[in-house]
C-alpha cells in the first residue's frame, strides 16, 4: 500500500507506483516516475524531468532534477534516469542534462550507492553497483563504469571516465581518466597498482588478476611510448577480455590516463 505523508505536495504530472512511501514536506513536481516499492524521505524536492526505477530509497534533502549549473542550459527537457535499487543519502544532488532535446540524459545505475552530500552533474553516466563516498563531486559528462568505488570528497572532472572496477582514495583529484580495475590516489590522481580487493570481491579469478597486474606493468613501462606498449599487449593477450577492455578503454581516452605513481 502506497503512504503519502498529508504534508506532502505532489504535481498533476507525477506517476507514482504501488508499495511507495513518501514521508513529510517532499516536494514532488515535474513529469515525474517514481517506481514500485520506492521510499522518499523528508524534505526531499524532486523536479524537472526523472524516471526513478524500483526499490529506490532516497534520504532526506536530496534534491533531484534541478536545472544544471551550466551556462548553455536553455531549459528543455532532459531526462535523468535512476535505476532501480539504489539508495541517495542525505543531501545528494542530481541535475538535469544539456541537451536533452538530443537524446541526453543523466544517469545513475541499477544498485548505486550516493552517499551523503555526493554531487552528479549534469549529463553523468553512472554504470551499475557504483559506489559514491560521501562528498564525491562529479563534474558534467563524467562516466563512470560498473563497480567503481570513489571515497570520500574525491572530485572529478568534467568529461573524465573512471574504468570499472576502479577505486579512488579520499580526497582524490580525478583530472583524466582512470583505467579500469586500477587503484588510484593523490592530487593529481597517480596509478598505485591494481583493485586487487575488489576483483577478488568481485571473483575475478587469481589468473585474470595477475594478467592484469602485469598488463599494466607493461603499459606503465615508461622505456616505451604507450602506443608502442599497447601493441604488446595486444600480443601478448589477444584472448583476455580483461586486457581488451584495457586496450579499448586506453584508445578511446580523450583526456589521456593518470600516470602512475611508479617511475
Amino acid at each position: 500500500m502506497t503512504e503519502i505523508h498529508p504534508t506532502v505536495i505532489i504535481g498533476d504530472k507525477v506517476k507514482i507506483g504501488e508499495n511507495v512511501k513518501i514521508h513529510p514536506y517532499s516536494v514532488i513536481n515535474g513529469d515525474i516516475e517514481i517506481g514500485d516499492g520506492c521510499e522518499i524521505g523528508p524534505f526531499v524536492h524532486i523536479t524537472g524531468w526523472v524516471k526513478i526505477g524500483a526499490k529506490v530509497r532516497i534520504h532526506s534533502f536530496a534534491a533531484i532534477g534541478e536545472p544544471p549549473q551550466d551556462y548553455s542550459f536553455n531549459g528543455e527537457a532532459g531526462l535523468i534516469e535512476i535505476g532501480s535499487d539504489s539508495v541517495l543519502r542525505e543531501g545528494v544532488t542530481v541535475h538535469t542534462p544539456v541537451n536533452g532535446a538530443s537524446g541526453d540524459k543523466t544517469v545513475v545505475g541499477e544498485s548505486c550507492f550516493l552517499m551523503a552530500n555526493s554531487h552528479v552533474a549534469h549529463n553523468v553516466k553512472l554504470g551499475r553497483n557504483v559506489v559514491l563516498a560521501n562528498g564525491c563531486l562529479l563534474a558534467g559528462y563524467v562516466i563512470v563504469e560498473d563497480y567503481v568505488f570513489l571515497s570520500g570528497n574525491v572530485a572529478v572532472h568534467q568529461h573524465c571516465r573512471v574504468g570499472e572496477y576502479s577505486i579512488a582514495g579520499g580526497l582524490t583529484k580525478i583530472t583524466q581518466d582512470v583505467p579500469p580495475y586500477s587503484m588510484v590516489e593523490g592530487d593529481p590522481a597517480e596509478y598505485y597498482g591494481i583493485n586487487a580487493i575488489g576483483l577478488k570481491r568481485r571473483n575475478i579469478e587469481v589468473e585474470d588478476r595477475n594478467i592484469i597486474k602485469e598488463a599494466y606493468k607493461i603499459f606503465y613501462d615508461k622505456s616505451r611510448t604507450r602506443t608502442e606498449s599497447l601493441k604488446i599487449l595486444e600480443e601478448t593477450f589477444p584472448e583476455n577480455k580483461y586486457v581488451s577492455h584495457i586496450i579499448e578503454f586506453i584508445k578511446s581516452s580523450k583526456r589521456g590516463l593518470v600516470n602512475s605513481h611508479y617511475e
